[in-house]
């Protein structure tokens, strides 16, 4: 207890913004360190475990609102699995749609008024979940999940209230076939056999990913960005479609996948490992402050940060637990941007420096 006091008074000292951050898709396999996480009975999911009377009234209202509806940029696989938990646990259906950020944004803020459908909504633009927090578009969670030591609002939770649920983590991943010899770093990627065979994101996706291209330059130097961008690359909207076709064999290695684990499992040729320090992209998760499903929206928001929801949601992703299943890492353990250079111009300014460098 001592140390978790002492974590946290260190924690408050950081600049607020640190809490913020952002990302595009789900990452996973492995599992953390042993630290004594509850289970879902202890963090207010379903169970025998004693429930205040506040967040019984809750649970009944949100079984009588029937269904709760979530747009998220999570993995499909990882919220589709978190859907069926929460149905089983509560017998409430999630209506997901998996949208990214840019789109996301855009149907919250054509819903902002009268029209909204939006439950929760779970995204990495940092910058927009400030503003829109800011200017009051979300409400704080109440649920017995977030007052749990487990769960450290002060690293994890911005002042209007959205949350860390997961941080998506990118691999640098090859095809065993085409480079049977492996990657030991980015800067195999400079081999000149790979050129034309490397697969990169597309950083219009999020300016999460524009971070992992200052992440690259802060780890191998500016010149290692500009000549992986220089030796024609496929491009990609997201990491997803990427690892598919490391997969397939149309590139040969991928500047950035999620954790391949269930395609090695399957027989898959090919392989991966996660650099460190690691990049990831936090997810915040938002409860919209007119939910038409509010006390629903309040009760996922709970079972999100659950240690049943962390092992749906954190699969091939960084957990905000240590010790859950199928997780990469940590989320505390995962790079934090520097905000103030991914701002507004800087990640206008790499854009168009990444369309110079990779068009014609």
């Amino acid at each position: 207890m001592a140390r978790s006091r002492l974590r946290r008074c260190l924690l408050r000292s950081l600049p607020a913004a640190v809490a913020v951050v952002a990302l595009v898709s789900a990452c996973g396999g492995g599992s953390g360190d042993a630290s004594g996480q509850p289970g879902a009975a202890q963090s207010g999911a379903a169970s025998s475990a004693p429930v205040s009377p506040q967040w019984q009234a809750v649970i009944d209202a949100a079984k009588k609102e029937g269904s709760v509806t979530l747009y998220s940029a999570q993995g499909t696989d990882q919220l589709q699995d978190l859907a069926k938990r929460f149905q089983k646990a509560y017998g409430i259906k999630v209506d997901v749609l998996r949208i990214t950020d840019a789109p996301a944004e855009a149907k919250l803020d054509a819903e902002h008024g009268s029209n909204a459908i939006a439950d929760v909504v779970t995204i990495t633009d940092s910058a927009y979940v400030k503003a829109k927090g800011e200017a009051g578009w979300f409400t704080k969670p109440t649920g017995p999940s977030f007052t749990n030591d487990t769960y450290d609002t002060t690293a994890n939770m911005t002042p209007s209230g959205s949350f860390v649920t997961s941080a998506a983590v990118f691999a640098l991943s090859w095809n065993t076939q085409s480079v049977p010899n492996g990657l030991k770093s980015y800067k195999d990627l400079l081999d000149p056999k790979l050129k034309g065979k490397i697969g990169v994101p597309d950083p219009a996706a999020s300016p999460s990913v524009v971070d992992f291209y200052f992440y690259l330059q802060e780890q191998n130097g500016a010149a290692f960005v500009d000549d992986v961008l220089k030796s024609k690359p496929q491009i990609f909207p997201s990491v997803l479609p990427l690892a598919q076709s490391l997969t397939s064999g149309q590139i040969s290695a991928a500047l950035a996948t999620q954790a391949l684990t269930d395609e090695k499992k399957n027989g898959a040729p090919v392989d991966y490992l996660i650099p460190k320090p690691a990049w990831g992209a936090r997810f915040y998760s938002s409860i919209v402050a007119k939910a038409p499903h509010p006390n629903a929206a309040q009760l996922l928001a709970n079972f999100y940060i659950s240690q049943e929801g962390q092992e749906a949601i954190a699969y091939k992703a960084a957990s905000i637990m240590r010790n859950i299943p199928g997780s990469v890492a940590y989320v505390a353990d995962v790079r934090v941007p520097d905000l103030t250079k991914l701002t507004p111009t800087a990640v206008a300014d790499f854009r168009a420096h990444f369309k110079a460098l990779t068009s014609g």
